[in-house]
């Protein structure tokens, strides 16, 4: 295995241990994922290194999801085997959602985003970090996401199951959350998500501070490199992330097929 497919596993692994799914199985060592339909991340296959060496992987995968009532979903990525991405194209899977993976290194990226602040005018807002997951962060977070509020019991869950360092950050404007993002280390690396701003602050170097705190806190508890998961087609959030130094390593997308029955009988 070459170093770069080497530094693909670890971080797909990484980035997994941040949207811990409800149920997890595995078949060898792909992991199986489900948390009730909610994102893509926690209801799909993790495929990654060889394939398994179980002969009808593909059916135990699609029974798998079918009894949840679920789309069979694979995350696919630079650390997937050779051949994975087309075979399921072959069998009817659909190509969704291609995102990038952008790293940083912690320290420059929080230094470009003082630097921009500066440029701005002075923001009259506050900023607190919990440990745990609340009620508030949650509602603020669904609101801001223009979620479904169905969904809260489903990412509390999921924020829950966080097992390694995690902090979740709340930015208030007159006692008004108008930002919140989630922040995760392990190792060296820091994973930033849940990255979102009011809409009506945008334009104010709001998102910038909210780098810049992600960053500084990530650097408080041991982390030099950080990353982020975007989807390729958000150019603006894409182009921010530019700013900041962060560049594109490596890609990822899914492989998704809904019509499980003629592969998935009981």
């Amino acid at each position: 295995m070459n170093d770069s497919i080497t530094f693909y596993n670890e971080i797909d692994i990484i980035a997994s241990n941040t949207w811990p799914a409800e149920i997890t199985a595995y078949i060898d060592n792909w992991q199986l994922r489900a948390t009730q339909g909610v994102t893509k991340r926690a209801n799909s296959v993790l495929a990654i290194g060889d394939y398994p060496k179980t002969a009808n992987w593909l059916p135990l995968v699609e029974q798998f999801y079918a009894d949840k009532g679920l789309p069979a979903i694979f995350h696919i990525s630079d650390a997937s085997p050779p051949g994975l991405d087309e075979m399921l194209d072959s069998q009817g899977y659909v190509h969704e959602l291609p995102c990038l993976m952008m790293f940083a290194n912690a320290q420059e990226a929080a230094a470009f985003a003082q630097e921009k602040l500066l440029l701005k005018p002075p923001l009259s807002i506050t900023t607190e970090w919990i440990g745990e997951v609340d009620e508030e962060w949650l509602d603020a977070f669904l609101e801001l996401e223009r979620y479904d509020k169905t969904l809260k019991d489903c990412y509390k869950g999921i924020c829950d199951r966080i097992s390694k360092t995690k902090g979740f950050i709340k930015i208030k404007k007159d006692d008004q959350i108008i930002a919140v993002a989630t922040a995760i280390v392990e190792g060296e690396y820091a994973g930033f998500l849940n990255v979102v701003v009011s809409e009506k602050e945008r334009g104010q170097g709001l998102s910038y501070y909210l780098l810049q705190a992600l960053s500084s806190w990530s650097l408080e508890h041991g982390a030099t490199q950080q990353y982020l998961q975007v989807v390729a087609s958000n150019t603006t959030a894409v182009s921010l992330y530019e700013k900041l130094g962060y560049q594109t390593k490596y890609r990822y997308h899914y492989r998704m097929k809904y019509d499980l029955s003629p592969f998935a009988s009981s």
